[in-house]
C-alpha cells in the first residue's frame, strides 16, 4: 500500500521535524527532533538543509541553535514540504513496478490517476500548524 502515494520517508520526516518544531515554539536541536520522530539526528540534519534551501526551514547555529520553521505555519503546506525533499510528485501509471496492461484504458490505472489527484490536492491544504497539533 505505501505505493499509492509514493512520498518518502525522507519527506515524511521532514513533515514532522517541521510540525514538532513549530509546536515548541522556538528553535529546537536536530538531535531533540530526531529523537521526538524517531529518526537519526544526521539523517534529520541532512533534511534540514534541504529545507533550509527551499525557505523551509531557518537554521541558527550555536549552544542555543537548531531550527524552525521558516514562514507562517497555517500558510506553509505539506506539499510544499514533500516537494523539497522529493520534488514533484510522481505520476503513478500502475500497482505495479512495471505496467502489466497490454491497453491504455486499465481501471487500475484511473484509480490512481484519483487517488494522486486527491492526495495532491489534501497534501495542499494541509498546514504545519495542522500537523503540530499532533504535538
Amino acid at each position: 500500500m505505501d505505493r499509492w502515494l509514493a512520498i518518502s520517508d525522507g519527506a515524511v520526516a521532514a513533515l514532522h521535524a517541521l510540525a514538532y518544531a513549530y509546536s515548541t515554539g522556538g528553535p529546537v536541536s536536530a538531535r531533540g527532533a530526531a529523537e521526538e520522530i524517531g529518526v537519526s539526528p544526521t539523517y534529520l540534519a541532512k533534511l534540514v538543509q534541504e529545507l533550509a534551501r527551499a525557505g523551509l526551514a531557518e537554521v541558527s547555529r550555536g549552544a542555543t541553535g537548531g531550527f524552525a520553521l521558516a514562514g507562517d505555519a497555517h500558510k506553509v503546506n505539506a506539499l510544499d514540504v514533500v516537494r523539497a525533499v522529493d520534488g514533484a510528485l510522481p505520476v503513478r501509471f500502475c500497482l505495479f513496478p512495471e505496467s502489466a496492461c497490454r491497453s491504455g484504458t486499465c481501471r487500475l490505472k484511473a484509480l490512481c490517476d484519483q487517488i494522486a489527484t486527491e492526495a495532491e490536492a489534501g497534501l495542499k491544504d494541509m498546514s504545519i500548524a495542522e500537523l503540530a497539533e499532533s504535538y
